[in-house]
């Protein structure tokens, strides 16, 4: 779907689309301005239907949008991390969320890396507490984001240091007193833990996916600021990332770092043993952390 400065209206908000910023499976992200107030916002378009495909494809976007909506309007007041939800409508064949808009933090990291340059560490303790703590919110009551990386933390605010954490689309629930379940992998390489990877390569086509999944995420982009690169970048394509997450057995290594606690915590996240990490709550705990979280 093309924008061309297409006006929208949405529960009688008239809205004009802008530049698409972003696109799944089923649906188009697009720049937007509230013609009522003159806010710049996100626009998610889900498209429901097709004529050539069968009416459970339709079904299945239609409750893949309800689940992504009510999970986002749920932490609406529980999480302040979480982005914040504007608008929304449901129609025959289309589902609109309007949410804040701004830049994601992987551009940020491509502006930083791009120039030969690392992220200030103050920046980098700013950036990742905030990470931290908008997992630890999801995981307090049950939630595993499943998809943490850069590109799902969008930047707001005045100065641009403030973080939303979006896409909620493979997010899921786990019950009380459960730490993980059985799932099919999902999920970019870069950021993917290995149990997910080594258990499909040892057990079948499922994985355990739980908590600890998403704290080995919050390594690799704490990983990627402080030095500049992924862990596993020097691997080049995803079939040999895959194919090391695989073979794994051991603990990453992690290079020297000018600053002793940041690279303690690196080394805790990025255990291969999930069950040795820490929880977020146990990382918002850490004295990484707690000993004087630099200003800007």
């Amino acid at each position: 779907m093309a924008a061309g400065a297409r006006r929208i209206t949405i529960h009688g908000v008239p809205y004009r689309l802008d530049d698409e910023i972003g696109y799944g499976l089923h649906s188009f992200v697009y720049s937007a301005r509230d013609l009522s107030t003159g806010q710049n916002v996100a626009i998610k378009i889900i498209q429901f239907g097709h004529r050539a495909l069968a009416r459970a494809t339709t079904d299945s976007r239609r409750q893949s949008f309800w689940k992504e909506l009510d999970l986002l309007l749920h932490l609406q007041p529980l999480n302040p991390y979480v982005i914040r939800v504007l608008n929304w409508d449901y129609r025959e064949a289309v589902g609109f969320i309007v949410m804040e808009r701004g830049d994601t933090f992987r551009d940020t990291l491509i502006e930083t890396n791009g120039s030969g340059a690392l992220l200030p560490l103050p920046l980098v303790k700013r950036f990742w507490s905030q990470m931290v703590e908008a997992i630890y919110y999801l995981h307090r009551i049950g939630i595993v984001h499943a998809d943490v990386k850069p590109e799902n933390f969008i930047q707001v605010g005045p100065d641009g240091t403030s973080l939303r954490l979006i896409d909620m689309g493979i997010s899921f629930r786990l019950p009380p007193f459960i730490t993980s379940r059985l799932k099919t992998a999902a999920g970019t390489p870069d950021y993917v833990a290995p149990e997910l990877i080594n258990a499909r390569f040892n057990l079948g086509s499922r994985s355990k996916f739980g908590y600890k999944s998403d704290i080995w995420s919050l390594g690799v982009i704490l990983y990627e600021m402080a030095f500049g690169e992924r862990p596993l970048q020097y691997l080049g394509d995803n079939s040999n990332k895959i194919s090391f997450l695989g073979k794994m057995r051991r603990d990453l290594q992690i290079p020297p770092h000018p600053d002793p606690l940041l690279r303690n915590v690196l080394r805790k996240c990025l255990r291969f043993n999930p069950r040795r990490r820490p929880t977020a709550e146990m990382l918002m705990g850490h004295p990484y952390l707690t000993s004087g979280l630099a200003q800007t």
